[in-house]
C-alpha cells in the first residue's frame, strides 16, 4: 500500500472529473506539492490554514499530510495524528449516502488500510482496503466515474487477484487486467490526485515484472518531484530488479546520504543500507555487502528494524546465508 494523496470536497461527475471547490482544491494541491518536496512543515501550514479543517475533507487532508510525513521521516506522533483524524472522519460520514460523503469514506478507509500496513497489521490493512474498494465500487455501479473511485477499485482488484495465486484465481476470477486498466485511467486522469495512482501503478508494474515501464513511471515522477526521497528509493528498487547494479548502487548511496539526520526514526536510511548490502552481494562484493549488513544489524538500530519493509528483510536472508557460508 502507499500514501494516497487524495481527498477533498468530492462529487461524482459523469465526465470522470472530480469537482472540488476552488479553495479545497488549492489546499490539497498545495499540501501535496510540499509533501513531495519533503517540506512537511509547509504542508502542515497549509493544513492549519485550511478553512474546512473541521469538515470531513479537512480531516482527510490532515491524515494525508501526516501519513506522507511519516512515510518519509518516521515520526510516530504522525501516525497517531493520522489515526485520530481518520477516526473522526469516519464518524462524521457514517450513515451518509450522498456521493461526496461515500467517496470521502472510501478515501478514509484507504488511509486506514495504509496506516495498518505500516504497523504490520496485515489483516486489518486487508479488511480496510476491501471496505474502501466496496464503497468505491458501489459508486461506480451507480454511474459515478470519479477517477478516485476507479483508482481505489483498480488497486484492490489487482492486489487481491495477485495474492490469490494461480489456483485461487482459477476459482475466484483473475481481475488483474481490470485492476491495471482502472489504475491506469486514474493515473492518467485530470484529477489533481493522479500522483497517488501513478505510484500505485508503478508498484503494480513492478510486481508484474514490467520493469522498463516501472522505471519509466519512477523517472517521470522524479522528474516532476526531484526532491522526493521515496521516489528515489523506488527507482533504486527497479534498477536492482533490472540488474543495472551500478546505477542502483549509486541511487541508494545517494539515498543513504540524503536521509542522514533528517528522520525521527532512521528507517529509510536503514532500508538504504539493506539495499546497498544486497546490491553489493549481487555484484559479488561480499566484503562490502558484509559491511552494510553490519550497519543494518548495529545494536543502536534494534528498535528501528521493525519499520523495515518486510520484502527487504526477506530478500536479505539469502544474502546472509551466502555470507555465513564463506
Amino acid at each position: 500500500m502507499i500514501v494516497f494523496l487524495l481527498a477533498g470536497n468530492l462529487l461524482c461527475a459523469q465526465s470522470g472529473d472530480t469537482l472540488l471547490g476552488t479553495r479545497t482544491l488549492s489546499a490539497f494541491e498545495s499540501a501535496a506539492r510540499f509533501s513531495f518536496r519533503g517540506d512537511h512543515r509547509s504542508a502542515d501550514s497549509v493544513v492549519r490554514r485550511f478553512e474546512g479543517a473541521s469538515r470531513p475533507e479537512g480531516q482527510l487532508l490532515y491524515a494525508t499530510a501526516a501519513l506522507a510525513a511519516f512515510a518519509d521521516l518516521h515520526d510516530p506522533a504522525r501516525l497517531e495524528s493520522a489515526r485520530d483524524a481518520i477516526s473522526w472522519l469516519e464518524r462524521s460520514v457514517d450513515g451518509k449516502n450522498d456521493p461526496r460523503s461515500r467517496l470521502i469514506a472510501a478515501l478514509g478507509k484507504s488511509q486506514e488500510s495504509y496506516l495498518a500496513s505500516l504497523e504490520g497489521r496485515n489483516l486489518a490493512s486487508a479488511l480496510a482496503g476491501r471496505s474502501a474498494a466496496s464503497i468505491a465500487q458501489e459508486l461506480l455501479d451507480k454511474g459515478c466515474t470519479a477517477p478516485e473511485a476507479k483508482g481505489i477499485v483498480g488497486g484492490y482488484l489487482f492486489w487481491k487477484s495477485q495474492s490469490l495465486g494461480s489456483f485461487g484465481r482459477l476459482f475466484g476470477g483473475d481481475q488483474r487486467e481490470k485492476g491495471v486498466s482502472l489504475s491506469g485511467e486514474a493515473a492518467e486522469s485530470r484529477s489533481p490526485f493522479h500522483e497517488a495512482f501513478r505510484t500505485s501503478l508503478l508498484w503494480i508494474r513492478f510486481e508484474r515484472g514490467e520493469y522498463p515501464e516501472a522505471l519509466r513511471l519512477a523517472r517521470a515522477a522524479r522528474a516532476e518531484w526531484p526532491a522526493d526521497r521515496l521516489y528515489r528509493q523506488a527507482e533504486g528498487d527497479v534498477l536492482f530488479r533490472m540488474r543495472r547494479y551500478q546505477e542502483a548502487l549509486d541511487t541508494y548511496r545517494t539515498s543513504f546520504l540524503e536521509y542522514r539526520g533528517v528522520e525521527v526514526i532512521p528507517a529509510n536510511r536503514l532500508a538504504a543500507a539493506g539495499n546497498l548490502a544486497r546490491i553489493h552481494a549481487a555484484m559479488g562484493r561480499n566484503d562490502s555487502a558484509r559491511a552494510w549488513l553490519d550497519t543494518l544489524d548495529a545494536s543502536r538500530y534494534v528498535k528501528v528494524r521493525r519499520w523495515l519493509p518486510p520484502s527487504l528483510v526477506r530478500e536479505l536472508e539469502p544474502v546472509r546465508r551466502k555470507l555465513e557460508a564463506r
